[in-house]
């Protein structure tokens, strides 16, 4: 896949993941709406101004419209996973690729960070263009020769595909990094990032999510 195709899918994805969000917006406006309409329905039963059958019949549409709410936010009363909410089939900028190498897909990806792998496809360091930037370029190395192997963050974050969504934000924020690899049977099956998280969590947490990871020390 070119880099022309690869820009062409996340911009598509991107696309498809912002009508998701409008319609479960949309849905959640709709909601409140519901059960405004269902309080005033009990009220006008109890005060004898209408009918049991037209209180039933709002509370009837309100539990039908939560199943399409559950369907939307992708949350259907069970608890979600780290491989729920990833993106699967993530890029990761080999153990012996040069730095130039990792900063070019960096670029071409639009992502400050990437993972890398070994040829064995198991998770062996994360380098950021922080690293590339203080750790080669200040230090007068030549991208060109320094490997991505070279630079390898010696802590390394990561969850399993089967954590739930609280181990996710508790490592992110914990360790304030904005992306986190996703590990299943030993190698690496996707990533987490900001977006992700963007789609899959409410307003509220979301906003204590952002302030926790961008926090200063």
């Amino acid at each position: 896949m070119t880099t022309f195709d690869r820009a062409r899918a996340s911009a598509k994805r991107g696309v498809a993941r912002g009508r998701e969000r409008i319609d479960f917006i949309r849905a959640q406006r709709r909601r409140t709406e519901l059960l405004r309409e269902l309080g005033e329905a009990y009220y006008a039963e109890h005060s004898g101004t209408a009918t049991h059958e037209a209180a039933a019949g709002k509370l009837a549409a309100l539990d039908a419209h939560m199943e399409e709410l559950r369907r939307l936010s992708g949350r259907p009363g069970q608890t979600r996973r780290a491989r729920d909410i990833m993106h699967p089939g993530t890029e990761c900028v080999g153990e012996n690729d040069s730095i130039a190498t990792a900063a070019q897909k960096m670029r071409d990806l639009g992502v400050g960070s990437l993972p890398i792998c070994g040829t064995d496809d198991r998770l062996h360091g994360m380098i950021t263009d922080r690293d590339i930037a203080v750790r080669c370029i200040a230090e007068g190395g030549n991208p060109r020769e320094v490997t991505a192997r070279d630079l390898a963050q010696e802590r390394l974050f990561w969850v399993e595909a089967s954590a739930d969504v609280s181990e996710v934000l508790r490592v992110m924020e914990n360790h304030q990094v904005k992306r986190l690899p996703v590990i299943e049977n030993r190698r690496l099956v996707g990533i987490i990032s900001e977006s992700d998280l963007a789609r899959n969590l409410d307003d509220h947490r979301l906003a204590e999510f952002v302030e926790r990871v961008y926090a200063t020390s």
